[in-house]
């Protein structure tokens, strides 16, 4: 079995090309990184250019209110029940991918997705899965143009998840153990993803984010492309 990241072959779960118009970007991060802020912030420049902007996240509401996935999510953290929500999390990103992204990209659409695979890997490789199957099950995807991941130190993490959810705790957010096995996952997908320091203020982390992009696509957003070609 294969435990942990191997970030030289993480491509492997990607489709070859792509050969849209679209542009794809991942924010990902811990729960209470600010993701969800910054999905919006983004889209708020993106159409202050005049584009289409999907904003969207994954795991998406088919997945969040499935029966079964709450009943296995309440179930504790085996490695069976995290085999089992893992394919669940995949059926939900093809169908998400096959069903929203995809159409939306190849319009032309700015895709701003929370999450995405990067967050499915960090999840479950920390829960004891192997590299290969979780690979493997979401292999095929578009891979983003960019992604950037938000830091923040697991102890502030913990901190905010308790806050915000007033106790009421998913099982990888219970300790900062899990939460520290789960960042150092991210961490080994560092070749993959853009840091971005979470802990400077909203406006800030907008910006950081936002010029990472106009520093590669240049003109490109306001002349009706969304990358390069």
């Amino acid at each position: 079995m294969k435990r942990g990241i191997n970030p030289s072959i993480l491509d492997r779960v990607f489709a070859h090309q792509r050969k849209d118009p679209g542009m794809l970007i991942a924010i990902v991060g811990f729960n209470g990184s600010g993701k969800t802020t910054q999905v919006s912030a983004l889209a708020e420049r993106f159409r202050s250019f005049g584009r289409e902007v999907i904003e969207t996240r994954q795991p998406t509401d088919w997945y969040r209110n499935d029966g079964s996935v709450i009943e296995f999510q309440a179930a504790g953290g085996s490695r069976e029940q995290a085999r089992i929500l893992a394919l669940f999390g995949a059926a939900d990103r093809l169908r998400h991918i096959h069903h929203i992204i995809n159409p939306a990209l190849h319009r032309g659409a700015v895709v701003i997705c929370e999450r995405y695979v990067y967050a499915h890997f960090a999840a479950f490789i920390s829960r004891g899965l192997d590299f290969d199957f979780v690979v493997t099950i979401n292999s095929g995807i578009p891979k983003p143009d960019f992604a950037f991941y938000l830091d923040v130190p697991p102890s502030i993490l913990l901190e905010r998840v308790k806050q915000r959810n007033r106790g009421s705790l998913r099982f990888e957010e219970r300790s900062l153990e899990r939460i520290s096995c789960i960042i150092k996952y991210y961490d080994e997908m560092r070749d993959h993803l853009t840091r971005i320091d979470g802990l400077k203020s909203p406006n800030e982390v907008a910006s950081s984010i936002f010029n990472e992009i106009i520093s590669t696509c240049g003109d490109a957003i306001s002349s009706g492309l969304a990358k390069p070609r």
